[in-house]
């Protein structure tokens, strides 16, 4: 690859795409990587104050814009990029849980412990209202289990399938137990209380470990499992690099996870640090999905991402934030691919490079860009003769909308 197919294959990858600025920037790579991994992330736009006067639909609207605008606008887009794998991963949706405030909470446990100790963040999730609402944790109590979180977290959160047993999952939610959701809608919150009486303090045989365990004890046991390594080192291997990665690559980033006591940073270092991470295999494999498709349309032209429009579009194409139709999430590249996904791309493009009018539209500034810029910023300065051709004659806009239409622009 050459330097600036190399900036924006990381920059796909890290993030959700390169402006034009930065890729002609002097940062490589791994500097790049490494300012990113070390810095404290700052939030580029506040979250909004849970107003308990507003209703759902207005506090639902104010949290997808403060993160559609903190997705496009962070200076830290890799912070950006794994809290969206978490969020992808460890799924909770609005429309069962039914309080934006409590998402809010959830969101401020996954920005703080991204990359960090993998225990940590797990033990965060676990126990938040969020999850606890959405996974039915908090209506799990001795002599009344629900095995509803205890379940999930193993199949889909830790060791995935075929890695326990139908004994685990009921010994792993009697150990769950006691966890109470207490909402307080003067405040527009919720507090998380952990409530003796209902924890099932029994001895319980979990995974092949043996006590009176607890919820702590859950997460510890789950977080450093053998399988539990495996399964994260593919799924960010897959995410960040190709799909279906090798035995042997999956054995290099488990190590390196228990090498490093858990740690998300060190794992994600190791992925971009991959030979692999350059091949011709990780190039434009992987299909966008709608929020990428938005989010890398919206930062690569630099256009203000607050839009009732932007939020209509996603729901066109089946993918807004914190909506998943379940706790598996979205399944697959080939969803996407139907023909109203795809007609709805299309029009989001000409809605996004079209000139700002009576009825509302987008600040996208073509003055900014040359007709070779927006090949470089958004094709990596690779541009075929057929698409060529269906330049001429057009205005910078048209281009511009003519790419984000285009096949290729389809892959990250």
């Amino acid at each position: 690859m050459d330097r600036i197919v190399q900036k924006a294959h990381f920059f796909r990858r890290a993030g959700f795409g390169a402006t034009l600025d930065e890729l002609n920037s002097a940062n490589s790579p791994e500097i790049l990587l490494s300012k990113w991994l070390n810095e404290t992330p700052v939030l580029n736009v506040p979250a909004p104050l849970p107003i308990v006067k507003k209703g759902r639909q207005e506090q639902s609207r104010e949290m997808w814009h403060w993160l559609l605008k903190q997705m496009v606008s962070s200076n830290n887009p890799l912070h950006e990029r794994i809290v969206n794998f978490w969020r992808d991963r460890f799924v909770v949706s609005l429309r069962k849980i039914g309080k934006a405030q409590l998402l809010l909470d959830y969101e401020r446990r996954l920005r703080t412990y991204a990359l960090g100790d993998f225990q940590e963040l797990l033990m965060q999730v676990t126990t938040s209202p969020a999850m606890l609402t959405y996974l039915d944790n908090a209506q799990n109590r001795a002599g009344k289990i629900n095995e509803n979180y205890s379940r999930e977290v193993m199949e889909l959160f830790t060791l995935g399938q075929g890695q326990y047993t139908e004994k685990d999952i009921q010994e792993g939610a009697r150990a769950l137990t006691g966890w109470q959701v207490k909402l307080r809608p003067e405040l527009g919150t919720a507090d998380v209380n952990f409530v003796s009486r209902w924890h099932d303090d029994g001895i319980k045989n979990y995974l092949g470990r043996s006590g009176k365990l607890s919820t702590q004890d859950v997460v510890e046991i789950l977080a450093n499992h053998p399988s539990t390594a495996r399964k994260l080192a593919a799924d960010l291997w897959s995410a960040l690099a190709y799909r279906d990665p090798e035995p042997a690559i999956i054995d290099r980033l488990a190590l390196v996870y228990k090498q490093n006591n858990r740690s998300i940073k060190a794992v994600v270092a190791a992925v971009f640090n991959s030979p692999e991470f350059y091949s011709d295999k990780a190039y434009r494999s992987h299909l966008k999905t709608p929020l990428y498709f938005v989010l890398s349309s919206l930062r690569q032209l630099q256009i203000e991402a607050n839009s009732d429009r932007v939020i209509g579009g996603l729901r066109a194409m089946g993918q807004v934030p914190y909506n998943a139709p379940s706790v598996k999430g979205w399944q697959g590249d080939q969803g996407w691919l139907t023909a109203p996904s795809l007609l709805t791309r299309l029009n989001i493009a000409q809605q996004f490079t079209r000139e700002y009018g009576d009825d509302g539209g987008f600040d996208f500034n073509p003055d900014r860009y040359s007709t070779k810029d927006l090949v470089t910023v958004l094709l990596d300065g690779n541009s075929n003769r057929q698409l060529e051709e269906q330049f001429t004659g057009l205005s910078k806009r048209e281009v511009a909308a003519l790419i984000l239409s285009s096949p290729i622009y389809q892959l990250a």
